[in-house]
């Protein structure tokens, strides 16, 4: 893992590592609440050799050596004596304790530095004063036993060389050290758990999640936005949404230099993810930008774009493939719209017969038509459908859609002969808290009209033009008109014509799956 990947983890999983280290410090005073506290204080004594007078009043120095070794194998020999029951006992009646001897000598200890005369006592106490007090009565009631136990003619004695009042007491537990254990105890768990996380979730968030793992061009980010889903992102009103959808229709105009992509097929992995919307919105704004546009809604098995355009039947699609109506009429400029309304019992056999194959055809000579079609991975009518398109975008939904579905969908369009153009990452979040969690959703270029209207420049001229009511809107979006019986001619001999597509480049399905760009499109 590098320090980029690191840094995005704590960016993504923010929340999680903060609950954690939250959880652990909670954890860690919840210890110190519950367990005892204890004070230890220490005391030192030393160990030492009386040495006698000449009758001159001079000592011979070899009378010093030996003492200093009787006092270091003394005090070896007086460490055992500091912890024992008999001594602990002797403190319980000077200070009047109501512990018995065993559990008193637990709490004390007593060791021996190297190469030295002292010995360090260690007493614990529920409280600082009587630690304190303990320590001291070891030391005292230890030189009793050793004179006791030496006799009163011994050279060696133990005395006190620096009383409990001098060392600093220390706390047990201590609040600082439980403290800082579990803030870092429950960091590590939360990045572990983070870790963990981000290895198995899938979900796609961001155009970065797709670019890492797929080799397969972003066409756009749309930002989770109500105009879109109500297919009115080309309005003023929603500049980031409206940009969003502009930058979608620039980049398949540029999909394919070679050749204008004149079918658009609109899918996605799974139901839900907004293509419907999508595909109604790509269509107004190439419809707003002068071209000719058809939306048929190819979903045969939830069709929603009647519903989005608020047209009634029964008169649609279905009734066209199975030829009990005829088109009457010339397409005029604009938007048109070939809603679908029942769901015939064969919706894959109609959407894969040589009629639909006619009449795509057919209308794709002189105008743009986008397909709404039905998700990829539930059913096979996508997939019928994507050898009659130029181009296939694929929508993934932002926070839904897995690795894993989105590679299953770019395998069978490319099983079907189909050209996959790119993929649009629908509802990305665009909230600052997202934009710290994720990063930016692109390119840190788009403005809001009003941080245009802070930095006091004019809020750049949409190349849709707003509609003056809903009425007006629905005006220039319409049913689509069927042939006339004078135009049946052309519809035949459109159908004799072989169907005009590009075919993506195959390339072996990986895990990071390598798709064809723009450039590898033949």
């Amino acid at each position: 893992m590098t320090l980029r990947d690191f840094l995005r983890l704590t960016r993504r999983r923010l929340g999680t590592i903060i609950a954690s280290t939250l959880l652990g410090a909670a954890a860690a005073a919840g210890l110190l609440v519950l367990l005892p506290t204890h004070y230890t204080s220490q005391a030192t004594a030393y160990v030492r050799v009386s040495v006698p007078k000449s009758a001159s009043g001079s000592t011979d120095s070899n009378v010093y050596f030996n003492a200093s070794q009787l006092a270091a194998q003394k005090v070896k020999a007086f460490v055992p004596l500091f912890t024992s029951e008999s001594v602990a006992q002797a403190v319980i009646t000077q200070l009047n304790l109501s512990v018995s001897p065993t559990e008193l000598a637990a709490d004390l200890s007593a060791s021996n530095a190297a190469n030295s005369l002292t010995i360090n006592v260690t007493a614990t106490g529920d409280s600082p004063e009587r630690s304190r007090q303990i320590a001291d009565a070891v030391v005292n009631q230890a030189a009793v036993q050793v004179r006791r136990l030496e006799g009163a003619s011994s050279p060696v004695q133990v005395v006190m060389m620096a009383p409990a009042s001098l060392s600093q007491v220390e706390k047990s537990p201590s609040p600082l050290k439980y403290m800082a254990a579990g803030v870092l105890a429950g960091l590590l768990l939360g990045y572990a758990f983070a870790f963990t996380r981000q290895h198995f979730d899938t979900r796609l968030r961001t155009a970065a999640d797709i670019t890492d793992r797929f080799e397969v061009p972003i066409l756009a980010v749309l930002p989770q936005s109500k105009s879109i889903a109500r297919t009115e992102a080309a309005a003023d009103s929603d500049f980031q949404s409206a940009e969003s959808v502009r930058k979608l229709r620039t980049n398949l105009r540029y999909a394919n230099v070679d050749k204008q992509a004149r079918v658009i097929l609109v899918t996605s992995p799974l139901q839900g993810d907004g293509k419907s919307s999508v595909a109604a919105n790509l269509a107004k704004v190439m419809a707003a930008a002068g071209d000719d546009v058809v939306l048929i809604d190819a979903d045969l098995r939830r069709p929603s774009v009647a519903d989005t355009y608020s047209l009634r039947g029964p008169l649609g699609l279905l009734q066209v493939l199975v030829g009990s109506v005829d088109i009457e009429n010339t397409i005029r400029h604009g938007l048109s719209v070939l809603p679908a309304f029942e769901t015939p019992p064969n919706p894959s056999e109609l959407l894969g017969s040589d009629r639909m194959a006619e009449l795509v055809r057919y209308l794709s000579r002189d105008r743009v038509v986008v397909l709404d079609a039905p998700p990829v991975l539930p059913v096979t009518d996508a997939v019928v459908l994507a050898h009659l398109a130029d181009s296939v975008v694929v929508v993934a939904s932002a926070g839904h859609t897995r690795a894993e579905q989105l590679d299953q969908t770019l395998e069978a369009i490319e099983h079907g002969e189909g050209a996959v153009a790119g993929v649009v990452l629908n509802r990305a979040a665009s909230s600052r808290l997202a934009r710290m969690r994720y990063g930016d959703a692109e390119y840190n270029y788009a403005y809001s009209q009003s941080e245009y209207a802070r930095q006091g420049r004019p809020t750049p001229p949409s190349s849709t033009p707003r509609p003056q009511s809903h009425s007006e809107e629905l005006s220039e979006t319409r049913r689509m008109p069927v042939i006339s019986s004078d135009d049946e001619e052309a519809f035949s001999h459109a159908a004799a014509q072989p169907v005009q597509r590009t075919v993506a480049a195959r390339h072996p399905a990986s895990h990071r799956l390598k798709r064809a760009e723009s450039e590898d499109l033949l």
